[in-house]
């Protein structure tokens, strides 16, 4: 019995180094194709890991100078000895220059790229740079964190413990106190949660989503001096099992979007009374659904992150089934995130340690079988490491024009 467990650690050990070797041998394929993948990128080792990651929406310009600051919203995930922060980091980066067409590259067919022009350094030298800014005390590690539209200053975050927090950071200090003080605590859900969004239409609303199996409507602006605690204006019941993600539609201010280990898609209109059951329900996956994220520039068009390895994307108009089934990622599918500005772009994220950007346009493309064997034709690009970059323009580019929703669905 002694000799077959040690066998089994043997192989266990074996199994590990050879997945290991695998890790690393991606890495240096990655690190090679690097400079056609991107026009810019920094990476960065932080002291602890983060779970939440929120580019702000402003930027900093500096006179005379070719760069900008950009502000960028963490999270800390410790070990349980040491102290949690929300984190805020400035983040400097070249300003885009004009195409030279000195910088022409006859081999790539391009202009400038990756380290040419005023790319890592710039004219004047100054390179790109990453620096935190701002620590505020939480208590534990902060599961996300999302700032609100209308004020960026109120930063909300999901507790471990199912708190949910506010906080107004321009009454914290750069540097940490060592004793977390939110300014508002809002109460309610039993057990942690991941899901969390602000109401881009409506001043001081906020959804949760957690374990317990429930979505929460809350209403800062009904916070009194007299106490820090708030309750939830609604409790909704009709999801099944833990709650992954929630997010307010961007054109429809009373539309609500979640999904969940019950493998539903639901949306609830925020107008009608019931809080047992949805508007809109898609089943579509065939695990547990971890995120969603609905298109910014077409009404109609959402997608979903499955632990079943794929993105799903649907059309609200027809949710008996998935207008399309994105399958590249080898384990379950984390985070998405649309392109704010191109239509058919969409990133996705996945415990398989890879980034993948995704062209919708380019779906039933036909392809050589060289490059079948790289993935679908929808496939843009592959990532595996967490940085601050932007892809290269050969492989995103400013459409002429939107893609309209029909070319989409087809």
């Amino acid at each position: 019995m002694e000799e077959d467990a040690t066998m089994t650690i043997d192989e266990q050990q074996e199994d590990e180094n050879l997945d290991e070797k695998i890790i690393n041998e991606e890495y240096k394929t990655w690190k090679k194709n690097a400079p056609f993948l991107y026009d810019l990128m920094l990476s960065t080792a932080l002291d602890w890991p983060t779970l939440t990651t929120q580019w702000f929406s402003d930027k900093q310009s500096h006179p005379d100078k070719n760069f900008a600051t950009h502000r960028l919203l963490l999270g800390t995930h410790t070990s349980k000895e040491a102290n949690n922060y929300i984190q805020i980091a400035h983040v400097q980066l070249p300003n885009a220059a004009k195409p030279d067409v000195r910088n022409y590259d006859e081999e790539r067919g391009e202009i400038g790229g990756y380290g040419n022009g005023a790319g890592a350094t710039g004219k004047d030298g100054v390179g790109i740079k990453f620096s935190i800014v701002q620590k505020i005390d939480h208590p534990g590690e902060v599961n996300k964190a999302r700032y609100m539209p209308q004020n960026p200053n109120m930063i909300a975050t999901m507790c471990v413990d199912g708190r949910v927090m506010i906080w107004d950071k321009t009454k914290h200090t750069s540097v940490p106190t060592g004793s977390p003080n939110p300014q508002i605590e809002l109460l309610g859900h039993k057990k942690e949660g991941f899901g969390l969004s602000w109401n881009p239409h409506q001043q001081g609303q906020l959804a949760t989503g957690s374990e317990d199996k429930t979505v929460r409507l809350w209403d800062i602006t009904q916070y009194s001096k007299t106490s820090k605690t708030l309750s939830p204006t609604r409790t909704y019941t009709h999801h099944s099992a833990i709650v992954s993600d929630v997010e307010f539609h961007p054109f429809h201010k009373h539309l609500l979007g979640s999904v969940s280990d019950d493998l539903t898609l639901q949306i609830v209109d925020l107008r009608k009374p019931s809080t047992s059951s949805s508007t809109l329900q898609a089943n579509g996956h065939d695990d547990a659904v971890n995120a969603l994220s609905f298109n910014p520039r077409c009404e109609f068009i959402v997608a979903t992150a499955s632990a079943d390895k794929t993105v799903g994307i649907w059309d609200l108009r027809f949710l008996k089934e998935k207008t399309h089934a994105l399958e590249g990622h080898r384990d379950a599918v984390t985070s998405l995130s649309w392109h704010p500005h191109e239509t058919s772009i969409l990133a996705s994220a996945s415990y398989d340690r890879r980034m993948i950007i995704w062209d919708l346009s380019k779906i039933g493309n036909e392809q050589t079988p060289e490059d079948a064997e790289d993935g679908p034709p929808e496939i843009a690009a592959e990532d595996n490491l967490i940085q601050v970059w932007k892809m290269a323009t050969s492989i995103i580019a400013k459409d002429g024009e939107d893609l309209p929703v029909d070319e989409i669905n087809e």
